[in-house]
């Protein structure tokens, strides 16, 4: 009796100890989750010596899943495990944070020596993966934070680890080393993002018109609206300053409601003059995710009196093809309103002909990278070429964006070009010399 009243407490805390090994354990791959990871490398770092903390995340992975399905991605993500589990056979530590993301702690003899052992293991890891008689490239994007040049903290690695990883993705490189001045542009940036609100409220935000002239007779027909940030410790910011920032975390909406609404002002005011200019603004990926943009848009039109033609959205090839919905409905409610609808950037995006097709609009703008020097080019010539004759053969007008010298612009008005923009025609001007722009456009017409 006795020796069944001992055996009981040993079983249940064996019992407690397989459970709180299940809960730190991925189910998936049985490779550790984060936290057992990070006392595991938290425990092996503190007997010094130099390591190299990898993240590892699997590249186009989302593609796999929304292809072929979650089993092919999973599929591909216990390959990975397999290779990662003989790496842990030889005494490394490896995990699994989420998703495709993987973690593993390297020893290094030699500090310096980074390079080459996480080469040699980046070659290790990507490996062709069959998968029901398809063959998949599972390839890995790698970022590194070195201890102690990096930190000495597991945890602080695991971050810094991730953020090189997401700087290799963004830059399409293999392999990234953590870089403390990135680390301050982002909380930079977050600063920022944080000030955002603030700023919409307090007027820091302005809009600024580029304009487009057209080329059959010279006249100025509209304008690209673009905000900057009057900071007011930091001065004038760009767009590029902010704008990529708050579309990654939502905000861009609230950046688009203004931009929206000082447009639409502007119109009224040009529309009151006899003005018969349109303005155009960029809305973002979420945007068009946005099933009540059309209905917010035709209330502000129809608040200040403004024909919905003079209105006109510019959207990416790229937007359109990132959003986790077919944005069609939304681009057939606004072209139903009367907004007029424009590709920008055209040719730079993996957009089909067959889903432009599809897509209500009026207009492509062809990117500025088809544009320089293309007065020098011939090749360049015939693609240019090429692309406006598509855009007429859809009906659409055509913009040639980041036009600098007369010899581009004479090669887009031989080639049949509507619309030029760019700096030979203006830079993006605050809207009082905007209007000095148009006004002698406007005598011309009074006389």
């Amino acid at each position: 009796m006795p020796a069944r009243v001992a055996a009981q407490p040993a079983a249940e805390h064996a019992g407690r100890r397989r459970l709180l090994d299940k809960a730190h354990t991925d189910a998936l791959t049985g490779l550790a989750l984060r936290d057992r990871f990070v006392a595991a490398a938290t425990a092996a770092l503190a007997a010094g010596g130099s390591a190299a903390l990898l993240c590892l995340d699997v590249d186009r992975l989302k593609t796999v899943n929304n292809v072929l399905g979650f089993a092919a991605g999973d599929s591909l993500l216990l390959g990975l495990a397999a290779r990662l589990e003989r790496l842990q056979e030889q005494g490394l530590l490896c995990g699994r944070l989420a998703g495709g993301c993987f973690v593993l702690l390297l020893p290094l003899a030699d500090a310096g020596g980074w390079q080459g052992e996480v080469q040699r293991l980046h070659a290790m890891l990507n490996r062709r993966h069959a998968w029901q008689g398809q063959t998949l490239d599972a390839t890995v994007s790698i970022g590194v934070a070195l201890c102690p040049a990096h930190g000495r903290n597991a945890e602080t690695l695991v971050q810094r680890a991730e953020q090189a990883m997401f700087e290799a993705k963004r830059l399409r490189n293999e392999v990234a080393l953590y870089d403390p001045e990135l680390e301050a542009d982002r909380l930079s940036h977050l600063s920022l993002l944080s000030e955002l609100e603030a700023a919409i409220a307090q007027g820091q935000l302005r809009q600024v018109l580029q304009p487009k002239r057209r080329l059959r007779d010279g006249r100025i027909t509209g304008a690209e609206a673009l905000v900057r940030w009057q900071h007011p410790l930091r001065g004038w910011l760009p767009p590029a300053e902010f704008v990529p920032f708050a579309e990654s975390t939502g905000r861009i909406r609230q950046i688009t409601q203004w931009m929206l609404r000082r447009a639409i002002a502007t119109l009224a005011t040009w529309c009151a003059q006899g003005r018969d200019v349109a303005i155009a603004v960029n809305i973002s990926t979420l945007d068009l995710q946005d099933g009540q943009l059309p209905a917010r848009i035709e209330a502000l039109l129809q608040a200040a009196g403004v024909p919905a033609r003079l209105l006109q959205l510019e959207l990416t090839e790229t937007g359109l093809m990132a959003g986790s919905q077919d944005p069609i409905h939304v681009l057939q409610s606004l072209s139903r309103l009367g907004v007029r609808l424009a590709i920008d950037d055209f040719g730079t995006g993996q957009s089909s002909l067959a889903y432009l097709q599809r897509l209500p609009v009026h207009e492509l703008k062809i990117d500025r990278s088809f544009v320089d020097g293309v007065d020098r080019d011939a090749k360049r010539q015939a693609l240019l070429g090429s692309i406006i004759t598509l855009g007429h053969g859809l009906g659409l007008e055509v913009t040639a964006e980041g036009v600098e010298t007369e010899a581009e612009l004479a090669v887009l008005h031989r080639l049949g070009c509507d619309l030029v923009q760019g700096y030979w025609v203006g830079k993006p001007l605050p809207l009082a010399h905007f209007d000095a722009l148009l006004a002698p456009a406007l005598a011309c017409e009074s006389a």
